[in-house]
């Protein structure tokens, strides 16, 4: 059903020998309409503005949309449509020959996985191929990767007596092959949609969805994928990133997060890790389309730790030994230089970007992988620079300090 696996294939030169055809499937660029305009804050459109966090080669775009669904989506397109055109063209035709399926097979699981995608979403999605100029059908081609492909990922969430402050810890290390280039539209994505709460999203230009992101309410979501077999997989249900988002856009503590994504119709094998900064609390899951379980410290399926939640790789993957053995040293003293140098640069994960959240505080730290030419690895995030940004100050919800 899937072809997860065959994502972790070296891209390589077969991509740059097919890569001038993908520019085919982009429109052309619209007739601007309400171009970007340059200001103290950085670029500005109506309901959006475009403006950079960090130095040189770890600068990262940082795009401020509010509003409606439509409005956020155009707004988004027109500010970062060139990187978006290259992101779409690039990284979808990379996936389908990792996947060795053809591009088609992506328009087959959005017809199975659309009834399941809310009005405002679908309206964000014409507003960002609008304002990007490019296809509809380009914008779901590349928002139905993540739900046919595999993350080996890490993720904890520590709190009370395992943290230096009692603040929750949390972290999420994308493991991913960088050879599609997909590092070279990082972007951090402040919303503000109308009538929801306010987030922010570590993600790229032209995904409107959340694989790692935290609230103006103090919640903090991650994810790993696993496979816990084929007949316990569906494309017919809610994109995992579209379920993250949601849980970001309506969850004010953990019980409601996690009951988001146990009411839903779920689609692939994942595990997820939704902390609440205001208890402080966390909890892992570990689902797919048929079953949702929830993990607290004293029922996580491997060696526990008060006040603490983690997994890494998978259930039954050898990294959760890994993971434990450095919690458990630094158990009591963990704070994010523990998560950004202890976990994810001491054990290598975090390979397309690394996030550690202060949770409890509203902060943010975010490495990325290097920029890289398409079928070539840039360096892993984790070895990279953490480039700080204050969550609570982007969201409004503080003055700067």
């Amino acid at each position: 059903m899937r072809e997860r696996r065959l994502l972790v294939l070296v891209i390589g030169l077969a991509i740059l020998a097919a890569l001038a055809s993908a520019s085919a499937d982009v429109a052309p660029a619209p007739v601007p309409v309400g171009i970007p305009v340059e200001g103290p804050g950085g670029l500005t459109v109506p309901n959006g503005k475009l403006a950079r966090v960090g130095e040189g080669p770890d600068a990262i775009d940082v795009l401020y949309l509010w509003g409606t669904p439509y409005q956020m989506g155009y707004a988004h397109g027109r500010l970062l449509g060139d990187k978006i055109r290259k992101f779409y063209a690039s990284t979808i035709l990379a996936m389908s020959i990792g996947m060795k399926q053809p591009v088609e097979k992506l328009d087959e699981a959005w017809t199975k996985m659309e009834p399941f995608v809310s009005y405002d979403l679908k309206s964000e999605m014409r507003g960002l191929a609008d304002g990007a100029g490019v296809s509809l059908q380009m914008v779901h081609r590349a928002h139905v990767i993540p739900d046919v492909s595999e993350f080996h990922c890490t993720f904890f969430g520590a709190w009370g007596k395992a943290t230096t402050t009692g603040h929750l810890i949390q972290i999420r290390a994308l493991d991913y092959a960088t050879e599609a280039s997909i590092q070279n539209a990082r972007a951090i994505i402040v919303y503000k949609p109308k009538g929801k709460v306010p987030f922010v999203v570590v993600g790229w230009a032209g995904m409107i969805g959340c694989l790692s992101g935290i609230s103006g309410q103090g919640i903090a979501v991650s994810e790993i994928g696993d496979n816990f077999g084929d007949e316990k997989e569906t494309l017919a249900g809610e994109p995992m990133p579209f379920l993250l988002r949601e849980v970001l856009e309506r969850a004010h503590n953990v019980d409601e997060g996690t009951m988001i994504v146990q009411k839903a119709h779920r689609t692939s094998s994942f595990l997820y890790c939704i902390g609440d900064g205001k208890a402080p609390d966390a909890r892992s899951m570990m689902t797919c389309k048929d079953w949702a379980y929830i993990f607290d410290p004293h029922s996580q399926p491997h060696r526990q730790l008060d006040d603490v939640v983690y997994f890494s790789m998978g259930v039954d993957s050898p990294w959760n030994e890994k993971v434990y053995d450095v919690l458990k040293a630094k158990y009591g003293k963990i704070d994010e230089n523990v998560a950004m140098q202890d976990v994810m640069k001491g054990l290598k994960t975090g390979s397309l970007h690394a996030v550690a959240w202060d949770v409890t505080d509203l902060k943010m730290w975010v490495a990325n992988c290097t920029a890289a030419g398409i079928g070539t690895k840039g360096n892993p995030g984790y070895d990279q620079t953490f480039v700080p940004f204050d969550v609570g100050v982007a969201l409004g919800l503080r003055q700067a300090r």
